[in-house]
């Protein structure tokens, strides 16, 4: 016998939850996850694996004792974390962060990537717009400024650890 005192909501809310996972198992864990729900079909709406979050991924759920039942079964997942999450502690990790914004004009940089792979730089100017940066290499006999992508560097020294060092 149903109670008819409460009212059935007319749209189910969806709640964020987050599953413990096995660190660097994150993205294996979130397909493991995906390809269980589609089978057995329980709504999961979004999956997020954010690479700054190691050992936890969130779901975007209607059923959160269908996602930890079916969590169980698979092995680099080890449990579910109590409670929702609320977007706002999570919003940050959508937005995808410039490959320029932790780089200043100044730092020595590793090209990661392209032709000069493996060359330290300096950093002359940064182009935020386009996420480029001017480097100069130090091995070359002339100076030549070369504009590259901000993900093909690797920062090794920033500018202020390099005065500090001098002031020493």
């Amino acid at each position: 016998m149903q109670n008819t005192d409460f009212e059935e909501p007319a749209e189910e809310k969806s709640k964020i939850v987050s599953v413990k996972t096995q660190v660097g198992k994150e993205q294996n864990t979130a397909d493991l996850i995906n390809s269980r729900a589609n089978k057995s079909k329980v709504k999961i709406p979004s999956i997020l694996v954010t690479p700054e979050l190691r050992g936890y991924i969130f779901l975007e759920s209607y059923d959160k004792e269908r996602i930890r039942d079916m969590i169980k079964t698979i092995s680099y997942a080890r449990n579910m974390l109590e409670g929702d999450i609320p977007i706002d502690q999570i919003e940050h990790f959508l937005t995808p962060a410039s490959a320029v914004a932790k780089i200043s004009e100044g730092d020595v940089v590793e090209m990661v990537a392209g032709p000069f792979r493996g060359e330290t730089a300096k950093v002359t100017h940064i182009d935020d717009t386009k996420e480029e940066i001017t480097v100069e290499l130090f091995e070359s006999v002339v100076p030549i400024p070369i504009t590259v992508r901000g993900e093909q560097v690797r920062v090794i020294k920033r500018k202020e650890e390099q005065e500090k060092g001098k002031e020493e």
